[in-house]
């Protein structure tokens, strides 16, 4: 007698269905939207007792709108359509009526685009800056490389101009930092840094960094407004009038020579 199989699908909200440790878990990686199909188990390893049985697979957490992309085939393996990273989890297949009896274990695992970096932040200098960042998931394929960018802040009503590329624009995958060059002191930059792997671009993180003060101009600003606070105007106004002093004995001395030399006769050679 053929025996009659009754699938049922669980989306546990909680924790998964405690299941036996001697089935070990398989783990089944699939690339996010591809469709995945897990067996529940071999024809020959479900009893045939000729009574209908109840095929049940269980699933730790739940995704809203999954079911929809959730398909059960007649020999009772579980069609996943359209993966997406909250597909991955544990599922579980077993009789519905006995749990120790013919079941199988799987862990999915979704692999993505990078996820977006961690702590991403920026040094800034007086012309250039620093990008800075940590790597806690390459998404299941290795980075294949880093890409930076930067533009000015725009103001409050003001277009953004394009993003401008960090040399290099493919920035090696072990790379955790990198500068940007010919910046204008004292002016608001925006920067955003993401990874890449062979699925394609992931996600991107934005920074913002403000530039500092030109040291030279600091410098000859702090020279020349060095006690300013404490000047007295007094020792000012005896300063030019030494100045202008000297000036006026310069110019009585000068007059004064011009006269004199003015005064002598010239002298000449004569014969009788």
């Amino acid at each position: 007698m053929v025996v009659r199989r009754i699938i049922t699908l669980i989306l546990s909200l909680a924790a998964w269905h405690e299941v036996s440790t001697s089935v070990p878990i398989r783990s089944v990686a699939v690339d996010l939207g591809e469709n995945l199909t897990l067996a529940c188990a071999q024809e020959d390893a479900l009893p045939h007792s000729g009574e209908p049985i109840g095929m049940m697979w269980i699933r730790e957490g739940r995704e809203d709108g999954q079911v929809e992309r959730l398909k059960v085939e007649p020999n009772g393996a579980l069609e996943l359509i359209n993966v997406s990273a909250d597909d991955a989890g544990n599922y579980s297949c077993t009789l519905d009526d006995d749990h120790d009896a013919v079941k199988t274990r799987i862990n999915v695992q979704v692999r993505t685009p990078p996820p977006a970096l961690h702590n991403v932040w920026v040094k800034p200098s007086t012309i250039l800056a620093n990008i800075l960042w940590e790597v806690a998931g390459t998404g299941g394929y290795p980075i294949i490389d880093f890409t930076a960018e930067y533009r000015l802040k725009p103001h409050e009503g003001e277009e953004p101009e394009d993003w401008k590329p960090i040399v290099p624009t493919h920035i090696p995958p072990n790379s955790r930092q990198i500068d940007v060059y010919h910046l204008v002191p004292n002016t608001t930059y925006l920067f955003r840094v993401w990874a890449t792997n062979q699925l394609g671009r992931g996600e991107i993180v934005e920074v913002e960094g403000h530039t500092h003060h030109s040291i030279e101009e600091l410098e000859l600003a702090r020279h020349l407004l060095a006690g300013v606070e404490n000047f007295d105007t007094r020792v000012w106004v005896a300063a030019v009038g030494i100045v202008m002093g000297t000036l006026l004995i310069l110019g009585i001395g000068t007059c004064y020579l011009l006269y004199r030399e003015c005064k002598v006769p010239s002298g000449g050679a004569g014969g009788d």
